[in-house]
């Protein structure tokens, strides 16, 4: 039950990069960043009161539209050396990473268990945004903590200050970076343009959105199930998360041995029940 399975994707236009994550504030100069929750939840209200509820409610068994995803944060990595820096910690290969699209990672423990899987992009040459669970932000930054003082590295998240969307099957116009053929992601920290987008395009609940990632096979590790499973477990290879050609990182030495000796058994499982 703790452990949520996931796949995300962005708008273009309305990706914001977060560039100078702590002292960047909203663009939309009606409140203050860290109110930007509570200032959409207000948009909701209005919304679903001037449509009787109709509208999203009906959305909620939809396959195409876009999710708001209260429950993904951005952790935002800066610094001269990020990439280099991450090369040692994510799994992906973060000399790869660039603005076009987000790649699937991970970042383990000492022994291979997942702490942190999500999805990252390079929107500039010296940050890389990390959109991964809200409960996992303090157990990332207290693993890194030790290991960016001797960098040139800084870690933020802008959780407080930035919404996070999801879009289903939309179409590429509709903006965003995408994780794959079906989906795309949205950072945005203005107010008025994610108005704009939420307006654009048919409406998903959370839940919905959450149903078809289930749908999908791709998980997304929370607090109740961190540093608990090797990437094998959860088909993280499969996903492209993985990339065993890169060199060392954390964990690195565990993960490759039970790639090479097949010794994992334990494996994904789709279940239902009344």
């Amino acid at each position: 039950s703790g452990l949520q399975l996931s796949v995300l994707s962005l708008p273009r236009g309305v990706l914001d990069t977060g560039r100078g994550a702590r002292n960047n504030r909203a663009s939309d100069s009606r409140f203050p960043a860290a109110m930007i929750h509570q200032a959409w939840q207000s948009f909701l209200e209005r919304s679903d009161a001037n449509s009787g509820g109709t509208e999203r409610a009906a959305a909620g068994s939809a396959t195409r539209g876009i999710a708001w995803l209260p429950e993904l944060t951005v952790a935002v990595f800066e610094g001269a050396d990020v990439r280099r820096f991450l090369q040692g910690y994510l799994t992906c290969d973060t000399a790869a990473l660039d603005a076009s699209r987000f790649v699937p990672a991970a970042i383990c423990s000492l022994k291979g268990r997942v702490v942190v899987n999500g999805w990252c992009i390079a929107p500039h040459p010296q940050q890389v945004l990390f959109v991964i669970h809200a409960s996992l932000f303090d157990p990332l930054q207290a693993l890194l903590q030790v290991y960016l003082r001797f960098s040139r590295t800084r870690l933020s998240n802008l959780g407080d200050e930035r919404l996070v969307f999801g879009g289903l099957n939309l179409e590429e116009s509709a903006g965003g970076a995408p994780v794959d053929a079906a989906r795309r992601l949205l950072v945005c920290a203005d107010l008025a343009e994610a108005e704009r987008l939420w307006q654009a395009q048919p409406h998903l609940t959370s839940g919905a959105w959450q149903r078809q990632l289930i749908a999908d096979g791709v998980p997304l590790v929370t607090a109740a199930t961190t540093d608990a499973f090797l990437p094998q477990m959860l088909d993280l290879p499969a996903l492209g998360a993985i990339n065993f050609n890169k060199g060392c990182y954390l964990g690195q030495e565990v993960v490759a041995r039970a790639q090479h000796r097949g010794q994992v058994k334990r494996h994904l499982a789709r279940l239902a029940w009344q």
